[in-house]
Parts: C-alpha cells; sequence; structure tokens
C-alpha cells in the first residue's frame, strides 16, 4: 500500500529518498540500509515513523479539527510573542498557525524511518525507557536524567519545538 501524504505520512518517499541523498554519504549505513530497502518496506518504516511521532506530546493543536495527522498545528501565543517556535508560521486570532507540516517533521520522519531500519540496542532500549543506570557484575553504566524519551537524539532535536515540556492541569 502507497504512502499517502497527510494520511499516513508526512512527505513521499521520493522525498524521503532525496533527504537521505543530502544528508548521508554514500557510503554511509543509513544510507546504503535506506537503498537497499524494498518500495513497500520503505513505505512501512516511513509509515511507522508518522505514527511514533503523532504519539508524542505536541504544542498547540490540529489546524483542522479532523485532520488525520498531528502537523500542521496551531499555537496559541500571547501579545508578547512568547512561547513561538522558530517556523514560518501565520498570525491568526491570537495563534500561529502553520501551512502546512514544517520541514523539520518531515526531516524527523525520515531520521526516524532510518534508526527503525536499525533495530534497538538494549543500551538504547534502557535510556529511552528512563532507566539511570544499568549494572552487570563488575560491570555497570550510569544514562544521565534518567527521563524517558522514546525518541533518538536526531528526531528530539529536530523536533523540539514541537514537544510539550510540560502540561497544565486546571
Amino acid at each position: 500500500m502507497a504512502l499517502t501524504v497527510g494520511t499516513d505520512s508526512y512527505l513521499t518517499q521520493t522525498d524521503a529518498t532525496a533527504y537521505v541523498t543530502a544528508n548521508y554519504a554514500s557510503t554511509d549505513a543509513q544510507y546504503i540500509a535506506w537503498n537497499a530497502l524494498l518500495t513497500g518496506d520503505k513505505d512501512a518504516r516511513l509509515r511507522k515513523a508518522t505514527k511514533i511521532i503523532d504519539r508524542q506530546p505536541i504544542v498547540g493543536f490540529k489546524v483542522v479539527y479532523n485532520q488525520i495527522l498531528a502537523f500542521p498545528r496551531a499555537i496559541h501565543t500571547d501579545a508578547y510573542g512568547l512561547n513561538i517556535p522558530t517556523m514560518n508560521l501565520v498570525w491568526g486570532n491570537g495563534y500561529y498557525v502553520q501551512p502546512s507540516p514544517p520541514d523539520s517533521v518531515k526531516n524527523a520522519q525520515v531520521e526516524l524511518a532510518l534508526d527503525l531500519m536499525n533495530g534497538t540496542s538494549e543500551r538504547d532500549t534502557l535510556q529511552r525507557e528512563g532507566v539511570k543506570s544499568f549494572s552487570v557484575g563488575n560491570l555497570s553504566e550510569n544514562y544521565g536524567s534518567g527521563k524517558a524519551n522514546p525518541l533518538p537524539y536526531e528526531v528530539r532535536e529536530l523536533l523540539k519545538e514541537f514537544l510539550a515540556t510540560s502540561v497544565s492541569i486546571s
């Protein structure tokens, strides 16, 4: 089943391949692995990456109430322009409205699709699940904050302007 932009993907497979070609050398493992995949397998990974991105806590809300994907977003702001992502947004009725999904979201989708090809090591799984330290016999590792984050670093960086860090409870 082919990808449908706006329904199960933020970009086409052709756009994803162009991103990989522009951002990875032909000798990089990601480039080689992506180009070795069958068309259906590329679609499956892009579709899965979209689902993972859309499950994240994202600021704002969908521009159109019945849109299928999480982006584009309408992001509320105050008169001083606080809490506005540094993206190309349009002003309207106290909200900045994204006219389309930002390139950073599309790039994050491709990076996540590439990450899904590698599988996840036990170390990565523990870190993403928020484990602070791990010991086996005399060997131990500390992972830092212990905050769970299911996204790889590159994807988090691309999405950081849109990921909610806290939620107000009223």
